[in-house]
């Protein structure tokens, strides 16, 4: 008794019917392969890899630094003029310099001119200049920087006219301060040989540029 071909294969479980059509069909351990290591998709038809996004580093912005600005100093324009007032007269002193005073620091030389005039008196008065000092303080040390002694006519209209050289400042000092002393022999009355004595006094503070200081 013959059965066709189909009815045999519809008898047939399923999986000996995959095997028999595996047997008359070319490539069939080709799609074994592919049929054992495929991987079930998942709901939505498709696979997809996540990989972990990159972290974003948080850095703030970098702020710009404000240095310490350098204060104003009496010579940043080259000159000042100070004012004494002594009794019936006043004493004036000029500083100037030709340095860049904006620049100073403590290891710096700095040279300075002075000149002192006698101001609100007459001529018949005569005045004499007997000391001239300059002190340079700055915080740690104090010392005495030029003394210059003997008898200067200052009898107006004659000046008297001096330079005066600093040494270097205690490393980091941040101001030098001068203290300028002139002591003044002043006649009592015209032409009678007969003094008083009178002392004037003035400070100058000088700025001077630290590390990290600005002008």
């Amino acid at each position: 008794m013959t059965r066709s071909f189909a009815g045999v294969k519809a008898a047939l479980p399923l999986g000996m019917a995959a095997a028999l059509l595996c047997g008359s069909l070319t490539g069939c351990a080709s799609l074994k392969e592919v049929t054992s290591s495929s991987k079930p998709l998942l709901p939505g038809g498709s696979v997809s890899s996540t990989s972990p996004s990159p972290s974003a580093s948080a850095s703030a912005p970098a702020q710009a630094v404000k240095l310490p600005a350098r204060a104003s100093g009496p010579l940043d324009t080259g000159t000042v003029t100070h004012s004494l007032k002594q009794g019936t007269f006043s004493v004036a002193l000029t500083y100037w310099t030709s340095d860049n005073a904006k620049l100073y620091t403590a290891e710096s030389q700095k040279t300075i001119n002075v000149a002192a005039h006698i101001e609100d008196t007459d001529s018949t008065h005569r005045v004499r200049l007997t000391t001239f000092q300059v002190t340079q303080d700055d915080g740690t040390t104090r010392a005495e920087v030029a003394t210059d002694s003997g008898k200067f006519d200052v009898t107006p209209p004659y000046p008297y006219n001096t330079v005066v050289t600093l040494p270097a400042a205690t490393a980091g000092a941040k101001t030098l301060t001068l203290t300028i002393r002139l002591d003044l022999l002043v006649e009592t009355a015209p032409k009678s040989n007969s003094y008083y004595r009178s002392t004037a006094l003035d400070t100058l503070t000088l700025p001077l540029l630290t590390n990290g200081d600005t002008q």
